[in-house]
């Protein structure tokens, strides 16, 4: 038999109340960060609030929507939590409990400010949620490629999700050489080039790299390949290959690095930029 839901005006002890295991965030942490400390110091001051979402679980309420506003109360040292002011209760099945929490944590997914942040909530989400990666993108409205995509950035090297969650490296490129199965000395390279040179030197470490790698290594839609051919038969194309290799030298570049730029400067004059 079901309990009467409590009335709006209607006020329980905080000590009822407890978070739903079918939040998504339960067995996170609260009260370390700056901003959870400074969220309990809000209520303290205030009591102006939006009210956190709870439905009947055994003897009290589980919290399924609102998990840090519920701790930032009880920790502010709030007694009671009135119905209407503080709380809504509902009924919930469990599988409306966790859409409910699914839907919260969409927002806050939104928020998010890096890659590598994201994919690690990902992450911790799927491992709780039994339809797998397809009902996380049902449920968000997000398809299940883009969620894969963030993913695949948990592959990374720890030295290249550092240079990701810095900005250093941009989210498009970071996940070109996850596709690339570099290795981690690799990876560690391309990160230290972007940490103290910036992206461009990145982008010319990821070429250089990609060089001998053949077909294999050029990820579709991210980069445009133009290859060039010297006949070592022919002694003129030898000729002007050897002195691109110089000029490329003495200019502290690579020859395909050099070449791209003679290409783009040619192009430019032609074009009037």
């Amino acid at each position: 038999m079901k309990r009467a839901l409590p009335k709006v005006g209607d006020k329980i002890p905080i000590e009822k109340f407890f978070v739903s295991k079918m939040n998504m965030r339960v067995d996170e942490p609260f009260g370390e960060s700056e901003e959870d400390k400074m969220l309990v110091e809000h209520f303290r001051r205030s009591s102006v609030v939006q009210p956190f979402k709870a439905r009947p679980e055994g003897e009290g309420y589980g919290v399924v929507v609102g998990r840090r506003r519920f701790l930032a109360l009880k920790a502010a040292g709030v007694k009671e939590a009135v119905v209407g002011q503080h709380v809504w209760i509902e009924e919930m099945s469990d599988e409306e409990a966790l859409d409910a929490s699914l839907k919260e944590n969409l927002e806050e997914f939104h928020k998010t400010p890096d890659p590598v942040t994201r994919a690690k909530a990902i992450k911790a989400y799927l491992d709780r949620l039994p339809t797998g990666l397809r009902g996380l993108a049902r449920a968000w409205g997000i398809s299940h490629s883009t969620l894969s995509e963030y993913l695949k950035i948990l592959e990374l090297s720890p030295e290249m999700q550092n240079a990701i969650q810095k900005g250093v490296i941009p989210f498009r490129d970071a996940l070109a050489v996850a596709r690339l199965g570099l290795s981690g000395k690799e990876q560690a390279e391309l990160a230290e080039a972007a940490e103290k040179q910036g992206v461009e030197a990145f982008k010319r470490a990821l070429a250089r790299l990609m060089a001998g790698k053949g077909k294999r290594g050029i990820p579709a839609g991210v980069y445009i390949v133009v290859r060039s051919i010297f006949d070592k038969r022919s002694e003129e194309e030898r000729r002007y290959y050897e002195a691109l290799q110089r000029l490329a030298q003495e200019r502290g570049m690579d020859v395909a690095e050099y070449a791209k730029k003679v290409i783009i400067d040619h192009v430019k004059s032609i074009v009037g930029e």
